[in-house]
């Protein structure tokens, strides 16, 4: 609903085999209803937690909106592509920081985190905690 603002609340629901009273029991704070009472998505309000990898292993961090998520699935998408052939393909991420977490770009501790099969288990994947308005 936020990249159509033409799609309806019902329309989004349904694409999504759930029913429009579902946005508000699971997600309340992605919703609002405007003056005309249709229901339109807001800006991403929720914080979530995704695994990344760390020297050690996989590391839990929080991540606020949209666009780091985005980040982090294709930092997640290179990491694998790293480790199925691709030499260059961690280059891009070097020095990167999503939020403050500076992404693990070392070959040398990838290829041994992969080999271990050290990687994080849900490495991209999510958690949604409500936005409670402080810092992530």
């Amino acid at each position: 609903m936020l990249r159509n603002s033409k799609l309806t609340a019902s329309q989004a629901a349904k694409e999504r085999g759930v029913q429009v009273r579902d946005f508000w029991k699971y997600i309340p704070a992605a919703f609002k209803k405007d003056a005309s009472g249709r229901i339109r998505a807001v800006a991403d309000r929720y914080v979530r937690r995704m695994e990344v990898p760390g020297p050690d292993g996989p590391i839990l961090i929080k991540i606020k909106g949209s666009k780091a998520r985005n980040e982090v699935a294709r930092f997640r998408n290179d990491v694998f592509d790293f480790l199925g052939g691709n030499r260059k393909a961690l280059d891009k991420w070097k020095g990167v920081t999503i939020q403050g977490h500076e992404l693990l770009t070392d070959p040398g501790i990838i290829r041994v985190l992969g080999e271990q099969d050290n990687l994080p288990e849900n490495f991209g994947s999510e958690r949604v905690i409500p936005y409670s308005g402080g810092g992530a």
